[in-house]
């Protein structure tokens, strides 16, 4: 067999002078930590929609603003008409003003003080006021509690003549809203509300902190025969959660129930099987077993993957680990073999060469330099084999065609296909100079090289004319050490060397069995195409 030796550039880096940094230890959580803190998680989702509901305290503001408009509007149409029937004795009264009003906030509105307590009137109610007051007192009861407000009915003078409260004839022309309604202008503000009972809860609500007051001007603008004032707290989220409990309670069981279901879920399909995936390659790994025990109902895809990847790798280096004890064991005999012989020439030659006729003692120092050339020919092909062992898959492209008519006696079947495959020029002409000079050791006088592109791959057919391979060597040609011309100084390591070369570069090499015997053998070269 040929000698080998492909040059494979070394992949050992040199070492840096500066001492490594030491890595700041990185946070770890465990998997059944992470799936718990989801899970609270997940139970801290209705707070936070709590918390969002805080936004919808706004609209329920100005739903009760909207409310109190149009309870407003229709009590100042009233009050109007009764003003003029007690008054003029017919229907009719100049228009009044319109009751649109800003918008209220909680964002931008300020929070006025508790409203005040009426004052003593420094005289008596307008009489028409009084009896259109009189009037109106059933309908402000109704509309009370259609509203769930205080509604009051003032004179010009901001005097009390109709009220849902105990304040009748009493004066309100000092409250702020009261004034600017009886100068023409609708109002409407929040002021606090003071309810020393109120409980922790209801302090954080807004909306159970503040009343809306609206007062509405009653007559023309420029003078008002009176206002309509109206007072409500606004809906807040307390009394719609206080309403909804028993639902809410209900779903919120629902809610726990599912997020335990989904943790004690996703325990069973992830921890678990997690768990067992460790153990089986801790075993693995201490040699409490020589095989991987797969766990076999993997109900999520990528914990089978990484099962399967692992369970490779365990074969893989299982199979690798095998190799070199068998590669150990058939390298310690290759290198005794020599050796033995070595030593006993020597001592032969050390104890009786006084005795040795000449020729006799230059053939045994010529058997010692056979057998040391034997040692160096097998250290050449063991680095030439460690050296095929350790290249990597590059890109690097090369025409088949080409390479293989710069192998001396080869020839390129007509039939041949250019073609182009990746592997390191130096790679694919070790081969096929390793396989012609196989063929011509063996009796070959013919060495003809075939390829076809097929697809994605590139297949080589090497034939010779040889002696061929005996069927009972067919499937060991390629293990290490294996020859049949060990006594002409075959190592066994040619075939061996091809495969590995051909491997790392995603190809393969085999024998084609039936071509096999004493019309020669043919190999087959499988490559990746370019």
């Amino acid at each position: 067999m040929s000698e080998l030796s492909p040059p494979v550039a070394s992949a050992d880096a040199p070492a840096s002078p500066e001492a490594p940094r030491r890595k700041m230890p990185r946070l770890r959580l465990r998997l059944r930590s992470v799936l718990v803190l989801v899970s609270l998680m997940i139970l801290m989702l209705p707070l936070l929609g709590l918390y969002a509901l805080r936004l919808h305290e706004t609209t329920l503001l100005q739903r009760t603003q909207d409310d109190l408009t149009i309870a407003a509007a229709a009590l100042a149409s009233s009050f109007g008409t009764a003003l003029a029937v007690a008054e003029n004795g017919a229907l009719g009264l100049p228009a009044s003003t319109t009751f649109a009003t800003p918008r209220l906030d909680f964002a931008s509105a300020p929070v006025k003080a508790s409203l005040p307590a009426p004052q003593q009137a420094a005289g008596s109610a307008q009489p028409a006021a009084a009896a259109a007051g009189r009037q109106l007192a059933l309908a402000l009861a109704a509309t009370a509690g259609a509203i769930d407000g205080a509604i009051r009915l003032l004179d010009a003078d901001g005097v009390v003549v109709a009220t849902t409260s105990d304040d009748l004839g009493l004066s309100l022309g000092h409250l702020e809203e009261v004034a600017e309604a009886l100068a023409g202008e609708p109002v409407s503000s929040l002021r606090a509300v003071g309810d020393e009972a109120a409980g922790q809860a209801q302090a954080l609500v807004r909306g159970a902190r503040v009343a809306v007051v609206l007062a509405i001007p009653v007559g023309p603008p420029a003078a008002p025969a009176g206002v309509v004032l109206l007072s409500r707290q606004p809906a807040n989220i307390l009394d719609t959660l206080h309403l909804k409990r028993r639902l809410l309670m209900q779903g919120g069981a629902v809610f726990l129930a599912v997020a335990v279901a989904i943790a004690l879920l996703t325990a069973r399909t992830l921890v678990l099987p997690i768990q067992r995936l460790a153990r089986a390659a801790a075993r693995v790994s201490r040699g409490e077993t020589d095989r991987f025990e797969r766990y076999r109902h993997y109900r999520v895809y990528e914990l089978a993957d990484l099962a399967d990847s692992v369970e490779a790798m365990v074969s893989a280096l299982q199979r690798r680990a095998a190799y070199l004890r068998d590669f150990a064991h058939h390298l310690s005999h290759e290198f005794k073999t020599p050796i033995a012989a070595a030593r006993g020439a020597l001592e032969l030659l050390r104890d009786d060469l006084q005795d040795m006729q000449p020729a006799e003692a230059k053939r045994f120092v010529a058997n010692v330099g056979t057998d040391i050339d034997r040692l160096e020919h097998l250290t050449t092909r063991l680095v030439a084999l460690a050296q095929a062992d350790m290249a990597r898959l590059g890109d690097e492209t090369t025409d088949v065609l080409a390479a293989a008519r710069e192998i001396e006696a080869v020839t390129v079947a007509a039939s041949a296909e250019p073609a182009k495959a990746r592997i390191a020029r130096s790679a694919l002409m070790a081969v096929l100079g390793h396989l012609a000079d196989n063929a011509r050791q063996h009796g070959a006088t013919e060495v003809t090289v075939a390829v076809r592109a097929a697809d994605e791959m590139v297949e080589v057919r090497v034939r010779d004319n040889g002696t061929g391979v005996s069927p009972g060597n067919q499937s060991r040609i390629f293990d290490p050490f294996f020859t049949t011309r060990q006594a002409d100084g075959g190592s066994g390591l040619g075939l061996a060397i091809c495969r590995t070369l051909l491997r790392n570069a995603g190809g393969d090499i085999e024998l084609e069995a039936e071509a096999g015997g004493a019309s020669g053998a043919v190999f087959k070269i499988v490559l990746r195409r370019a």
